[in-house]
């Protein structure tokens, strides 16, 4: 699955590279080509006189001469204005030079992917103005010389021409919600990240002035040990325990030193996983075999909730076999109250499925949520409940 979507992408990088680089064309594509070139062969066909030999004003000329109002189409993405004044002036100039003929076969699709593009690819309404006047124009003047069509029906087919402009409308304001959105998902995982390492920093601040206090404190002992011994010149005894205490401190000191310095070599310096990144942890784990199905409303959910579901998560995929020929099922659910993760697939041996189930468990009931796990006919099904409240608490 993985393999074949890179396939997919290369062959379009080289493609976008191919088009940009030796013909100057970057959003040019293999499927605009594709068409343009069917519409063209399919209008040379019918102008040249080849399907119907007795049709008046069919020829060399005529097949030559309608190549402008298909051929323009594989740069309608790149250029959606400059292709409708072609199309619209090229059916003007196969009426004034060739007339009557039947065109609509191969044109009539060609001014509707033109208006569709100008849809797509213009935001400013002005020039959306313009290219629905254009297709419009080319509608009418093919409705005019084309026998089969007939000046009446270009009543309904301008209407149709900007019904498809209109999803290209539809379409350009999906794809800028789209970006809209990504850019606002990668600006909330990166004040996510900075967060973390700020709290990262507090937390290592912290740590750093109360070791500084500490130490203060235990110096200040030895200290006041030290004195006391040896102002106890006379008694034996106290100068003993006096330095005893001084050890006894000095050990305890440096043995909190020790933990601290260890908890701050192990503390995280990364962002903890979350969420979002459940599909790249299914396809590391389970290649090919794993799925992954997101239902209800994806959002982002308090850390400590987003880093527990993946660690569940990343806990049951190590109770699935993963070399079984059934498929790994995962599904995310945001739920109004509650994340429900569910993972379905094959297990493992007992005893260490035992083990992870358990370490699941735990994560799950510290934010009050549960965990049930079933097997039957060979496939262990776990549910797991995780209440939004306690999450943000």
């Amino acid at each position: 699955m993985i393999t074949n979507r890179w396939r997919a992408t290369g062959g379009r990088v080289r493609w976008q590279r191919l088009t940009s680089r030796v013909l100057g064309l970057p959003d040019v594509g293999i499927a605009d080509l594709a068409f343009a070139t069917l519409l063209t062969v399919l209008a040379v066909i019918s102008a040249s006189g080849l399907t119907h030999p007795h049709e008046a004003n069919t020829g060399t000329a005529a097949a030559l001469l309608v190549t402008l109002m298909t051929a323009p189409v594989a740069l309608a993405r790149r250029y959606p204005i400059g292709v409708a004044v072609v199309l619209a002036a090229g059916c003007a100039i196969n009426w004034l030079a060739i007339g009557h003929l039947v065109r609509c076969g191969a044109a009539l699709p060609a001014v509707f992917y033109a208006g569709f593009a100008v849809g797509m690819k213009l935001a400013d309404r002005r020039l959306v103005a313009l290219g629905a006047s254009l297709v419009a124009v080319d509608v009418i003047c093919q409705c005019f010389t084309d026998p089969r069509l007939g000046r009446g029906v270009a009543l309904y087919f301008v209407p149709v021409t900007w019904a498809f402009l209109g999803a290209g409308r539809l379409v350009n304001s999906r794809n800028r919600s789209a970006a809209e959105l990504r850019e606002r998902n990668a600006e909330l995982r990166e004040q996510r990240d900075l967060n973390t390492q700020l709290a990262v920093a507090a937390d290592r601040a912290r740590i750093v002035a109360d070791l500084d206090g500490y130490l203060l404190g235990q110096v200040g002992a030895m200290s006041a040990a030290a004195s006391t011994g040896q102002a106890s010149t006379t008694a034996a005894g106290e100068s003993e325990a006096a330095f005893h205490a001084i050890q006894h401190t000095g050990r305890e000191t440096l043995k909190r030193m020790r933990d601290v310095v260890s908890s701050l070599r192990d503390a995280p310096t990364e962002p903890q996983p979350v969420l979002a990144q459940l599909d790249r942890l299914i396809s590391e784990v389970t290649g090919a075999n794993g799925r992954l199905t997101v239902l209800g409303d994806a959002r982002l959910l308090p850390p400590a909730l987003e880093l527990s579901g993946y660690r569940i998560v990343e806990h049951l995929l190590d109770t699935i076999d993963i070399g079984a020929p059934n498929e790994v099922d995962v599904a995310v659910e945001f739920a109004p109250d509650c994340l429900r993760l569910t993972v379905v697939g094959t297990p493992i041996r007992a005893g260490r499925t035992r083990a992870r189930i358990a370490a699941a468990t735990q994560r799950a009931t510290v934010h009050g949520g549960s965990l049930v796990s079933e097997l039957a006919d060979g496939r262990r099904t776990t549910l797991v409940r995780l209440p939004l409240v306690s999450g943000n608490a």
